[in-house]
């Protein structure tokens, strides 16, 4: 049972015949009442206050709980972020590696290209060459004959002057290349 300061004020004693004083009694009774009521309004003020307090403490434990949440969402998305952002930069290399080994088979194709293009110029110089020598033995070759019949004609018709006239093309003639310079 509790007793309230109004309990106190109102307790009844009964009389005695060599009691206490009733007013030095009563006067300390409403004294206690006075001091009970207080300290009943400051229990009561503590209460209201512990239960702010608790509300505060509340709360911020939730912002404390958000907080957490939070920290560790953006400490995932960082590691997240960071694993992603290696993936990529690892496929953007692969990729730079895929491209560079294709750019070096396309330039070593264009190199062999080239190289047998120059051997196929270079077999088609020879064959030229080999063929302008050729044909040019073979005209010399004819024009000695042609010279050596001149010469074995002229002698038995007495001279070429005589026969041709004084005609000096043959003299306009430049002199011929050695063939044997042309071997090399």
């Amino acid at each position: 049972m509790r007793i309230t300061p109004l309990d106190i004020r109102k307790q009844p004693f009964p009389r005695a015949l060599r009691g206490f004083d009733p007013d030095a009694v009563n006067s300390f009774l409403e004294m206690v009442a006075g001091e009970y009521e207080a300290i009943i309004r400051q229990n009561s003020e503590f209460g209201t206050q512990i239960k702010t307090l608790e509300q505060k403490l509340e709360s911020y434990i939730k912002i404390e709980r958000v907080l957490n949440e939070t920290l560790l969402s953006a400490q995932k998305a960082t590691d997240e972020a960071r694993v992603n952002a290696q993936k990529e930069a690892e496929l953007i290399l692969k990729d730079a590696k895929i491209r560079a080994d294709r750019y070096e088979d396309e330039a070593r194709q264009r190199v062999h290209k080239h190289e047998s293009e120059l051997v196929s110029l270079r077999n088609q110089r020879d064959s030229f060459l080999a063929r302008f020598k050729a044909m040019l033995s073979t005209q010399l070759n004819l024009l000695e004959v042609i010279s050596g019949d001149l010469k074995q004609g002229s002698e038995e018709k007495g001279g070429v002057s005589e026969q041709y006239g004084d005609d000096e093309t043959m003299d306009e003639v430049p002199p011929q290349p050695n063939l044997s310079s042309l071997d090399s």
